[in-house]
């Protein structure tokens, strides 16, 4: 049996990002081939508390979870200073004073807990989820002979232009990537830009979706005309606010539009077509009662899961240009694109309002999933790699 040490900063048992879908995924795949997975997560990082940690060692997903805090409690000033903050302000300028122009989120202390992880366990393969969190094995004497593997989920660089400089932030993220035996990229951009660079081998990875069941609603009795899913962070919160500015007034009044996730926060609740559900258990209800996806998209990179998940369902997706980043298909694959507010407004109204464009499109989402997303033939594709 194949013994992996599975490393994901985030609960991925929340759903409500798509790294933690994206994580998920892959546990459930190991799972499905038996693969005995030692689960390691971050406290703070992820905000686990107590309950969240039984739920998910109650989930099956992994044979022993352990999740680490990264820094000392406060109580004790003196073991604080003298046992977190002094040691770990050495251990994070282990490579000189200056910073590195790349996120760190690796503490001494959890440093010393992953290693007593590695070094009590033998692992085939050591599995980690962002570049961020690469030093826990970088120069690790206690891997010896574990395949190294990580999954980019994102171009960080692109992510922290504004926060780092450029040139010397993508070298780092390069130099990072280079520890792995290998690279996994979500998008077919991501791997064409680090394969240039890496020496190791960078491979496609794209979301794996399980193929849901068929929606038994005719298209013209579905509730929902438009829905829109996604998280609370600086991109989605920019894009919502475009969509509500610009798009939303062009549109009919009598569409019915639904909004689903931490998003909903920033949309103003005086809207009497929009439905706001902060937090769902599960989408396929909120998916067989759509007509049509939307993904505004005005920044940030990488593919953006909610497009594969609404093309696993067969919808026609209306979205901006960054909303088909990452896709294998850029053509004919059920997204109509559009960064301007008034043509992206007539894609939703075609969509709604003539039944060929919407059949074509349908059409196009069921094939592009099915070429490139569906959870069976990316298996295959995995099992290759494992």
């Amino acid at each position: 049996m194949k013994k992996i040490l599975f490393f994901m900063p985030d609960n991925p048992l929340k759903k409500n990002a798509g790294n933690k879908i994206r994580a998920l995924s892959f546990l459930r795949y190991f799972k499905s081939r038996g693969y005995q997975v030692d689960f390691v997560s971050e406290y703070y990082w992820g905000e686990w508390n107590n309950q969240d940690i039984i739920d998910f060692e109650n989930s099956g997903l992994a044979h022993n979870t352990w999740v680490l805090p990264r820094k000392a409690s406060k109580k004790n000033l003196l073991y604080y200073f003298f046992c977190y903050k002094l040691p770990n302000f050495f251990y994070q300028n282990r490579w000189g004073i200056l910073p590195v122009n790349f996120p760190e989120l690796v503490t001494y202390r959890l440093q010393k807990a992953f290693n007593k992880i590695i070094k009590n366990n033998h692992y085939d393969y050591v599995f980690l989820n962002y570049a961020s969190w690469a030093s826990l094995i970088e120069n690790n004497k206690h891997i010896t002979n574990a395949q190294t593997i990580l999954d980019t989920h994102d171009f960080l660089t692109a992510q922290n232009q504004d926060k780092f400089d450029i040139g010397a932030s993508f070298k780092e993220e390069i130099r990072r990537l280079s520890l792995f035996n290998k690279v996994l990229a979500i998008s077919v951009e991501e791997q064409y830009l680090f394969s240039q660079f890496c020496k190791n081998e960078v491979i496609m990875a794209p979301m794996m979706i399980e193929a849901p069941s068929p929606s038994s609603i005719p298209v013209a009795d579905r509730k929902f005309d438009l829905i829109y899913i996604a998280s609370k962070n600086p991109h989605n919160i920019e894009a919502a606010n475009w969509f509500i500015s610009k798009v939303y007034p062009l549109l009919p009044q009598s569409l019915s539009i639904c909004i689903i996730g931490q998003i909903t926060a920033s949309i103003k609740r005086n809207h009497p077509n929009i439905t706001l559900i902060p937090f769902a258990e599960e989408l396929t209800t909120y998916y067989h009662q759509t007509k049509v996806a939307i993904c505004p998209m005005l920044s940030g990179t990488g593919t953006k899961i909610k497009v594969i998940e609404a093309l696993s369902y067969h919808l026609p997706v209306v979205c901006n240009t960054r909303g088909v980043d990452g896709l294998i298909n850029k053509n004919n694959n059920g997204c109509l694109v559009s960064d301007e507010p008034e043509e992206f407004s007539r894609h939703i109204t075609s969509l709604l309002q003539q039944r060929e464009i919407y059949q074509e499109q349908t059409l196009f989402a069921k094939e592009a999933f099915e070429s490139g997303y569906d959870q069976k033939s990316c298996y295959y594709k995995l099992d290759q790699l494992f």
